[in-house]
């Protein structure tokens, strides 16, 4: 992601994996230090997932060979105390991948890498798992198929805030490592809002993630997620797949809701129920409106 009118990308940091911590920045100081500190930390999350279903490269499988990557997202939601757990299987899962690089070495699990990212997302051929949210939300049970919609809210949503993806060959808006990159650039930009003390500004940056997400991301990462699982992918995308799930209903603040099937979803289907809730509300003094998960502020 870029701002519409610059000619660089401001997320340099989301050239390479999460990193750093909590003494990155010590959650105190000015009124604002704590709520940028979790926006950093959210952030995190939505930089390891975008990278993550991006081409594999050296620098991110060399992270998660090091242990970097599962430490850093681990870190990244320790403040959520006792909530943090829903994100242990997956990192259990992404730390066995890690050995398992570690064992073959990282040169050599770049290539099996991007085998396997071929199979699931991009082909040759069919791939397994459909990688756009108008494959799973342009024809919704009990309504007639719009064509493109779910591409066109994406794109929409973006111009919105005034940015537009960094130029990708093959992607349209609605890919999902493009709209984990738009969500990790509203938590970052949120941070520096908190950070520069506009509290109106921090507000109106929440709310317009809460209403990607709720109105269109959740349902397309849900369903996502669960044609992930189905194509019995190699560890790393099953640890990426039930991190996306946990992450997406943590930021709504809602209970995982039940998976309808594990199966690819069909034409017509998506899988998953929409989630439903309120996001309205002003964050009161030292909170953030929703329960965001903790850990690693990446670097920047």
């Amino acid at each position: 992601m870029r701002d519409a009118d610059s000619h660089g990308v401001p997320n340099e940091d989301a050239a390479g994996p999460p990193q750093g911590g909590p003494a990155a920045r010590p959650p105190k100081g000015k009124p604002g230090a704590r709520l940028a500190d979790v926006c950093a930390r959210r952030a995190a999350v939505y930089q390891a997932l975008a990278l993550g279903f991006g081409e594999p490269t050296l620098a991110y499988l060399t992270a998660l060979a090091d242990g970097e990557l599962v430490d850093g997202l681990r870190e990244a939601v320790a403040w959520l105390g006792p909530d943090a757990a829903a994100y242990e299987p997956a990192f259990a899962v992404l730390s066995q991948a890690g050995a398992a690089v570690a064992r073959t070495g990282v040169a050599a699990a770049v290539g099996a890498a991007a085998v396997e990212h071929a199979r699931l997302f991009t082909g040759p051929g069919r791939p397994a798992v459909p990688c756009y949210a108008s494959q799973y939300l342009d024809a919704a049970p009990g309504r007639a198929p719009r064509l493109n919609e779910a591409a066109a809210y994406a794109a929409a949503a973006y111009e919105a805030e005034g940015v537009v993806p960094a130029d990708l060959p093959r992607e349209l808006p609605d890919h999902v490592a493009i709209e984990l990159e738009f969500l990790f650039h509203l938590c970052r930009r949120e941070e520096a809002a908190w950070d520069a003390g506009d509290a109106a500004e921090a507000t109106r940056l929440r709310r317009a993630l809460d209403a990607f997400l709720r109105e269109h991301a959740a349902r397309f990462f849900a369903g996502f997620a669960g044609a992930v699982a189905a194509a019995l992918p190699a560890a790393l995308y099953a640890a990426l797949a039930e991190l996306l799930a946990v992450h997406a209903v943590v930021e709504l603040g809602e209970q995982p809701p039940a998976r309808e099937t594990d199966r690819r979803p069909s034409a017509g289907e998506t899988g998953r129920r929409p989630p439903t809730g309120d996001t309205g509300e002003q964050p009161p003094a030292g909170e953030t409106g929703r329960r965001p998960p903790t850990g690693g502020r990446p670097t920047g």
